[in-house]
């Protein structure tokens, strides 16, 4: 029962947190922008922390029995500020280290830890942390206390299949996308390895081949933007960046790091309409 409605409340603050990340970019931006890492309208960091605050703040032996008004606002803060580096810096991380790619960064935000984390936005977090412990889950629990437990579990199975869906459907796209960008530089490296292989025999048609290799890298790029389905286009469209901080191998041999990334800013260059 408490699992279930621990997990309804995930959905929900997911949901708010999807909801003011796409409010806070698209007036940053000056045009909507879909948010997240997942297809569907959930943020899960921001469900994660606000269960995390239900449960250190309603559950843990130094809280438990305390009203949610009672706990001192600066204990409320230092936890949730210092959970929100722990959960921010880890979920950055991971991505970046399955997925080569940054949805998010603070490398221009004074005070940042390797641009996952910064100051400013630890402190935004430890203040949001109060508001949801002091207002929101006193009226949550209320409202989650009026639904039937058989209710409860089957809603919160509904969700569990729903967030399941499109975290497979989220994770088999990335996936594919990465494959596919291995793939096409693994064929640009062979190629430009026969050419220099061969250049001291014949460099005249090594020339030839070195001239047509430009063009021959932006028809391949051109291909795989069209080749992109709508999912792994809304994932370009939120990546920030590309990093490359453990060598990458595709049968046996070390691609290029520098290309890959150019590949993939190419390829969001395309999907956006900014190709030069």
């Amino acid at each position: 029962m408490l699992v279930s409605k621990l997990f309804i409340e995930f959905v929900v603050y997911s949901f708010l947190g999807w909801v003011y990340e796409c409010i806070y970019c698209t007036v940053k931006e000056g045009h909507w922008r879909n948010r997240g890492f997942l297809f569907g309208p959930i943020c899960p960091i921001y469900g994660t922390g606000a269960v995390a605050c239900h449960l250190v703040f309603g559950y843990l032996p130094w809280f438990s029995g305390i009203p949610y008004k009672m706990i001192p606002i600066w204990k409320i803060f230092l936890i949730c500020a210092i959970g929100s580096i722990i959960l921010e810096y880890s979920t950055s991380y991971f991505l970046e280290k399955r997925f080569h790619a940054v949805w998010w960064e603070y490398n221009d935000i004074p005070l940042n830890i390797n641009g996952r984390v910064c100051l400013p936005a630890t402190v935004g977090f430890g203040v949001a942390g109060i508001m949801v412990t002091r207002f929101v889950l006193p009226f949550s629990e209320k409202v989650m206390d009026m639904i039937h437990p058989l209710l409860a579990e089957i809603i919160a199975l509904l969700l569990m299949a729903y967030l399941a869906a499109d975290l497979v459907l989220t994770v088999a796209s990335l996936v594919h996308l990465l494959d596919m960008v291995e793939a096409a530089i693994a064929e640009f490296d062979e190629r430009m390895e026969d050419v220099y292989q061969s250049a001291a025999a014949t460099p005249v048609r090594a020339r030839e081949v070195l001239t047509a290799m430009p063009a021959k890298a932006k028809g391949n790029l051109t291909s795989a933007a069209e080749s992109l389905d709508f999912r792994q286009k809304y994932q370009l469209k939120n990546i920030k960046n590309f990093r490359f901080k453990r060598p990458v191998f595709r049968g046996g041999k070390k691609l290029n790091s520098d290309r890959m990334s150019e590949f993939y800013k190419g390829l969001q260059d395309r999907i956006s309409g900014n190709e030069k």
